[in-house]
């Protein structure tokens, strides 16, 4: 049985915080959300809390990157990257339903510093990986792993986001086709959530509460996402990613 949410007012404090960041790196970076907040609100709320919440949230700010970026997408990406994140997605789910609170917090730990050290590791790299034509099979295994990372941590949008890098291609096509994978994916992950107890009422009224400010967060990072020093900003976020995920794994 999932541990009790925490006070309203808490959960709503962290909703208004966790909306601007959510909206933010929707729209700018179109990737490491969960990478930074779930490490960050497990230590505040309870893992499935924490996980729930962003679920909501990230649901949210979907119709809001949707419309910024619509038709903003690779067709060929997204053929292969949809259906098998929604199969990762069901997966990462089922895993968590056999997860203690405990063992939750663990995971989450291992996933989001695993994901911080290859965005370190691989951001390092000149030119693209794969090229702009690789075989089906990587889209389609980048898709798996997107979905499973969500469920666990929300870390799906770092792995697509480094699979679609790695093509070479631009960043807004990048963000558009990430955020247009994603729009179903977290429909299905937050039924996932629904059905192993994650969700409560109070959850979702906060996450709604704070639409403002996601809807603040989404317009800054459309703003500034063409000026943003990408590479500053993207170690910072490792940075706080992996020094909240040790806190997870020693704590």
């Amino acid at each position: 049985m999932p541990p009790a949410d925490p006070p309203f007012a808490v959960l709503l404090a962290v909703s208004l915080l966790a909306a601007l960041v959510v909206g933010f790196l929707k729209t700018s970076l179109g990737g490491g959300i969960g990478l930074v907040l779930t490490p960050t609100l497990t230590l505040l709320l309870p893992a499935p809390t924490a996980l729930a919440l962003l679920a909501a949230l990230l649901l949210l700010s979907d119709p809001l990157a949707l419309r910024l970026y619509w038709r903003t997408w690779d067709p060929r990406q997204l053929r292969l990257l949809l259906p098998s994140s929604l199969v990762g997605v069901a997966a990462g789910a089922w895993v968590l339903s056999l997860l203690s609170p405990v063992g939750m917090r663990k995971t989450i730990g291992v996933v989001a510093i695993v994901f911080a050290l290859a965005q370190l590791t691989l951001s390092h790299r000149r030119g693209p990986l794969f090229g702009v034509t690789p075989h089906w099979s990587a889209g389609v295994g980048a898709g798996l792993l997107t979905g499973f990372a969500s469920s666990i941590a929300h870390s799906g949008g770092l792995v697509m986001g480094l699979y679609l890098l790695s093509l070479g291609l631009p960043g807004p096509l990048v963000v558009g086709t990430s955020n247009a994978v994603t729009c179903l994916a977290d429909v299905l992950k937050l039924v996932g959530y629904w059905q192993i107890g994650f969700i409560s009422g109070p959850l979702l009224l906060a996450a709604v509460l704070a639409t403002p400010t996601l809807a603040l967060g989404a317009w800054l990072g459309f703003r500034v996402n063409q000026r943003l020093p990408r590479r500053v900003f993207e170690l910072a976020l490792v940075a706080i990613a992996i020094a909240g995920s040790l806190r997870l794994l020693l704590g």
